[in-house]
């Protein structure tokens, strides 16, 4: 049986107000919330644009004060080391001046004979050290002095206390140590530790038939190393004057 006409409008009425209802709410409500929401992203977007931004002009400062940082490191650097070498010219001049000094006795020192230096150098072998030693005569004597060098080394052994000479030093093929010369004289050798022995103080002691009593010399072990090289000589300068 057909529905009366009157039936099919009180259900048609409805459902166009349900379809008008929603077009409306569409077109204002939604419509309105896709514009809020279609600015909002363009805002966003705006400030996620003006972040990176700021973000690339705080990597390029930071990309400067650490070049800043870094020339200013570098110039603390280089002063550290031009004040280095004038503090290592200064020592080495005080050193020469102590030696002529000494050659021309105007340190007051009456002694024939000096040790004016002792150093040594640690070479590739942790027990193998090579000692320099410089020697001087007061030049008011004038004449050639000749004599012998013996070394000391005290020092621990295990938890004993030990003395080594320079047999016990010195390779077994290597020379006595003799000095000759009339104004002043440098000398090298070669000394080798002991295995487990830990060096505490040197002790240098020069006999001469031409003194009454030996003269001798003791300095701290660790107090021997990065001294300031007293007056280089080459060997013909050192031949030239030990042999006048």
């Amino acid at each position: 049986m057909r529905a009366s006409p009157t039936k099919m409008l009180l259900i048609a009425l409805p459902a166009l107000a349900l379809v008008l209802a929603l077009y409306f709410f569409g077109r204002y409500y939604v419509a309105d919330e896709l514009v809020y929401a279609r600015l909002q992203n363009q805002a966003l977007q705006q400030d996620l644009q003006t972040t990176l931004q700021r973000l690339e002009a705080e990597k390029i400062r930071g990309t400067v004060a650490e070049r800043e940082a870094d020339v200013v490191r570098r110039a603390n650097a280089l002063l550290r080391e031009s004040e280095h070498q004038r503090q290592d010219q200064i020592a080495r001049l005080q050193s020469d001046l102590a030696f002529y000094r000494r050659l021309g006795g105007a340190n007051g020192s009456q002694a024939v004979l000096a040790i004016h230096h002792m150093e040594l150098q640690p070479l590739g072998s942790p027990r193998v050290y090579r000692m320099i030693i410089t020697l001087t005569q007061n030049l008011r004597w004038a004449s050639v002095i000749s004599g012998r060098i013996e070394l000391g080394l005290d020092g621990i052994s295990g938890d004993t206390a030990r003395h080594l000479d320079g047999p016990q030093l010195l390779a077994e093929n290597a020379q006595a140590l003799t000095f000759r010369f009339k104004y002043f004289q440098q000398l090298e050798c070669l000394i080798t530790l002991p295995e487990n022995f830990e060096p505490t103080r040197m002790t240098l002691r020069l006999k001469s038939n031409g003194l009454k009593t030996p003269v001798e010399q003791s300095m701290d072990w660790e107090e021997l190393f990065n001294r300031p090289l007293a007056v280089s000589h080459n060997k013909n300068t050192q031949t030239s004057l030990q042999d006048d």
